[in-house]
């Protein structure tokens, strides 16, 4: 947090998931997407999801990671 003058601005923490799931684990893609739309992250790229609930993305990572597939969770954070 911040003071800028008037102003106090608050950096709200958001994560990104970057995930990769086998073709063949066709199931495991449409249940992954299917959870993170119901937990309203945001769709970067195909296998690239933005949220700020970092509790969600791990349960999500952990079911993907399980299933066969790999998941990192990485916070977002840019310089530029």
């Amino acid at each position: 947090m911040s003071d800028i003058g008037h102003y106090v601005l608050v950096e709200v923490m958001e994560f990104v998931l970057i995930y990769d799931i086998p073709m063949e684990l066709e199931s495991i893609q449409r249940q992954t997407h299917r959870i993170l739309v119901r937990n309203s992250c945001e769709k970067i790229q195909r296998s690239v999801w933005k949220s700020k609930e970092l509790t969600s993305l791990i349960d999500v990572a952990t079911f993907i990671k399980k299933s066969g597939g790999d998941a990192r969770i990485l916070e977002e954070r840019f310089v530029f």
